[in-house]
């Protein structure tokens, strides 16, 4: 029987690449906001416009702050173990309608509704939370619930996720399709993370709104996870091509386990994989609190940072594909983890502790350090899919047994138990750190409190003076303390400083064991490395079938080239639509025919015309730092960048330099 292609044509790629996109664009915005929002301690180490919209409210500490990092831990550890039986599930499931469809159409409204459910802290609206008595039984009553609501979360999304990694090696019939999805994927996962850490801010600001709703009203983005059941065309109807040439019986759990991690060439991967992890995992749970609370910065200045970071990472895919070519993987990927270890380390320099809060240089530097590690954000994305898919590919025709989703899952229980240590145990404790810039001296923050009560706790031990006179609207008087002493540069968040140090070791570390890896995992390297553990396998079909798809990734160029364009129009788009909501707000005379939209429309569509919008913009913007004594930027960059890229929302540098300028005139 002729196999039936699931992927046949190549729009259906870009298609079933955005599976995840929904569950993973949840998940990430969980690890960047949630831990925070039900305790942010460390959020309120600034005056960032924006603190209190990244908590679920008003600074309270939903949770029992010594007791929940080991729930949460224990929560994260679960999401990784449960991956391994998942996996097995999964790869041996017999149906009517398919292996890899049941799981995700049992897990899918479980998933979604539990998500719901960790973003709704029950514990807070049962008791009155001014009450010292009832905050506690609110935090313990929502750190019960919270804990919950999350092993239901993971364990259904890690089933869907399994599901859907396993079926990689079915639904591609070839290494060059698998690396087109796996490129495709990354490339979603870039735009993904730069929409949680760019975006998110300034949504939160412009329609004030706070994270949990954002989150809830996100989640119907989960369905995405939905277009499996429709791509993968396997079980009765297709009559059943999942079997086609496999061995009925299939490897048990211990079988299947035993030759997962026997794989040394997977393993090699797996111990450089687990160390970046946890560094990556660190930074990524704390990346909104290094930059809100860290450095101080508001959501448009948040924006302008992360564009630079995420907008270049389709054309860092392309070349760390033509660097992989020449050099091959071990080495580019090495190149990756230095560029992100000098990256995060700017965090560090441009803090309210290095700088003093000087904007220009915390911004020059920001920048900078984004640019470097985008280098390092795309392969991160891409490696970790690539690689099982292309072993468990391999493994798959040479002994027609499939459990491709036993190496996801063993990626997964290790990374998450890593992530769960950085994350959990080691973030959510040292963020309860303060320290006294003047003296050095530091105390860590505890009880059950709220957050102001907290810092002002920790200004006491650290025996701070302070100055409230010049601060007005702010209801109690520990708030007072708090935003008196955090103004006058006195008290800083220990935690915000030690984990861009912390990340950058481990990338470190990381370099150093990719030395045990393979310089490249080609399925000839793949295939050798089997056959030094079963000598039997016929490794011939692998080294004569898989040289020439690998003709296909010449089409990786063009394919980035457009994915640039849109990675770089997520931000531009909106970017620009918050840009001329201000001019509407201040001075319509930049508008055309004093309308927003359809200055808008003229400049996205008609090439060039941006050129006469930045002249109308910046005569409103000249006038204004005239009449207010301030300097601001040439509009010649942004006009030279508007002739490269000719409509407006996509020439990220004008945008950039324009809300620069905006920000010193007050035209926000």
């Amino acid at each position: 029987m002729t196999k039936v292609r699931s992927l046949d044509k190549k729009w259906k790629e870009v298609v079933y690449a955005m599976s995840g996109l929904g569950p993973n664009l949840m998940m990430i915005l969980m690890g960047a906001y949630f831990t925070d929002a039900i305790n942010p301690t460390m959020l309120f180490a600034s005056t960032a416009d924006n603190k209190e919209l990244m908590a679920i409210a008003g600074g309270f500490i939903h949770i029992i702050p010594w007791i929940f990092p080991i729930l949460w831990f224990v929560s994260k550890a679960f999401d990784g173990l449960i991956d391994i039986p998942f996996a097995k599930v999964t790869d041996s499931l017999n149906t009517k309608w398919g292996r890899r469809r049941p799981p995700i159409l049992i897990c899918f409204i479980p998933m979604v509704l539990s998500y719901i459910g960790c973003w709704i802290p029950i514990g807070s609206k049962i008791f009155d939370i001014s009450n010292a008595d009832q905050a506690f039984n609110a935090q313990l009553t929502n750190t019960i619930w919270i804990t919950a609501c999350a092993l239901i979360f993971f364990s259904t999304y890690t089933m869907c996720l399994i599901a859907f990694y396993g079926s990689l090696s079915q639904v591609c019939d070839s290494e060059g399709q698998r690396l087109r999805v796996s490129s495709y994927k990354a490339v979603f996962d870039t735009i993904v993370y730069a929409l949680v850490y760019a975006l998110v801010p300034v949504i939160l600001g412009g329609a004030n709104m706070h994270i949990d709703t954002l989150a809830i009203v996100g989640s119907i983005l989960m369905c995405t996870m939905l277009i499996p059941l429709f791509m993968i065309k396997e079980g009765e109807k297709y009559g059943y091509p999942e079997k086609e040439g496999f061995i009925e019986e299939q490897p048990t759990l211990v079988q299947s386990l035993k030759v997962t991690f026997g794989n040394k060439v997977f393993l090699s991967w797996l111990i450089v994989n687990c160390t970046a992890f946890f560094g990556l995992q660190m930074f990524l749970t704390s990346m909104n609190s290094l930059i809100v609370g860290g450095m101080g910065f508001n959501p448009n200045e948040m924006a302008i940072v992360e564009t630079f970071a995420f907008a270049p990472v389709p054309v860092m895919l392309y070349l760390f594909e033509k660097v992989k070519r020449k050099k091959g993987v071990r080495f580019t990927y090495q190149t990756c983890l230095i560029a992100f270890a000098i990256a995060i380390l700017s965090f560090d320099l441009a803090s309210l502790f290095v700088t003093g809060g000087n904007k220009p240089l915390q911004l020059t530097i920001s920048i900078v350090g984004g640019l470097v590690g985008s280098w390092g954000i795309g392969a991160f994305f891409m490696m970790p899919l690539l690689v099982p898919a292309q072993v468990s590919s391999v493994e798959e025709k040479l002994t027609r047994q499939n459990h491709s989703a036993m190496y996801f899952a063993a990626q997964a229980v290790t990374t998450s138990i890593i992530g769960a240590i950085a994350s959990s145990l080691v973030y959510e404790n040292i963020k309860m750190f303060y320290f006294n810039g003047k003296t050095g001296a530091f105390a860590h923050v505890d009880g059950y409190c709220d957050n102001a009560a907290h810092a002002v706790l920790a200004s006491i031990k650290l025996e701070m003076p302070v100055n409230v006179g010049d601060w007005i609207g702010i209801d109690t008087d520990a708030e007072l303390i708090l935003e008196g002493t955090l103004k006058n540069g006195e008290v800083f968040s220990l935690g915000a400083l030690l984990v861009p140090i912390i990340v950058c070791i481990m990338c470190v570390l990381g370099f150093i064991a990719c030395f045990k890896m393979p310089k490249d995992f080609s399925a000839d390297v793949v295939a050798v490395e089997l056959k030094k553990h079963n000598p039997s396998l016929d490794i011939t079909p692998i080294l004569n079938e898989e040289k020439p798809a690998l003709a296909k990734e010449k089409e990786i160029p063009f394919r980035n080239a457009a994915f640039w364009v849109l990675s770089a129009g997520v931000f531009g788009f909106i970017w620009n639509g918050f840009q001329l909501k201000s001019f509407k707000d201040c001075k319509k005379e930049a508008l055309i025919g004093g309308s927003a939209i359809l200055t808008y429309l003229l400049s996205a569509l008609i090439p060039f015309f941006s050129i006469y919008t930045i002249l109308r913009f910046y005569k409103v913007i000249e006038r204004e730092a005239e009449a207010k004594g301030v300097k601001v930027n040439n509009k010649i960059i942004p006009i030279i960048f508007s002739i490269l890229l000719p409509l407006l929302p996509l020439n990220v540098v004008g945008l950039t330099i324009m809300q620069l300028d905006m920000n010193k005139v007050d035209i926000v």
